[in-house]
């Protein structure tokens, strides 16, 4: 079995742009199934049936908008994406994160205009997608930035980057306030050893000073 063909329930619902308590109910009512469940009784939906039922949608949507004469989304969204490793980059994982964000801006009306990521420590606040998503803020490129979770836009000092946001009139809009992605807790061992380095390396440099 490929587990990179298998999503997690939180994922799915970002997806979908649904709650994962929308996700339980139409498992038990039998809108739609998961595809199995772990052994730890978790959710898993299969990868293609779920881009199979976002491309219904989306054809329905258009057909309604063709219909209604829907006027075009007026909020001009940028999304920001981050994984921690090129492994992480190459399996798939930043590409399946855009995805699931640009199908949250679908589903609420928004016109993706920016995209923008990084290859990096959530630690790191010298990241190239995330400066130059700052400076895009300030000359008015986009009115709303939607990332999935908190942690992909920083590990420390969300509110500080919200605030600047604030300032310049763009909203931060998280899908998944709360963490349910199964390799957070693999990552934050990570972070948590990158934060151990930097202190021993400021203690190796003063001890040189002395």
């Amino acid at each position: 079995m490929n587990a990179s063909s298998y999503l997690s329930i939180g994922l799915t619902a970002a997806m979908l742009g649904v709650s994962t308590k929308t996700l339980r109910r139409w498992d038990k009512n039998g809108k739609l199934k998961p595809a199995f469940r772990t052994l730890g009784n978790h959710r898993r939906y299969e990868r293609i049936n779920i881009l199979g039922v976002i491309k219904g949608a989306i054809t329905n949507a258009s057909k309604r908008g063709l219909k209604q004469g829907l006027k075009k989304p007026t909020i001009k969204a940028a999304i920001y994406g981050r994984v921690s490793s090129s492994r992480q980059k190459k399996s798939g994982d930043l590409k399946r994160q855009l995805e699931a964000i640009k199908t949250f801006c679908f589903s609420k009306g928004y016109l993706v205009k920016k995209s923008y990521t990084d290859v990096g420590s959530g630690l790191n606040d010298k990241r190239k997608g995330l400066l130059r998503m700052l400076r895009d803020a300030s000359v008015g490129k986009y009115d709303v930035l939607v990332v999935n979770y908190n942690d992909r836009l920083s590990r420390f000092g969300v509110h500080i980057i919200k605030e600047f946001l604030n300032s310049w009139c763009v909203r931060l809009e998280v899908i998944n306030p709360v963490i349910v992605n199964d390799s957070v807790h693999a990552e934050l061992v990570t972070d948590l050893t990158a934060i151990l380095y930097s202190f021993m390396g400021k203690l190796y440099r003063m001890r040189r000073k002395t």
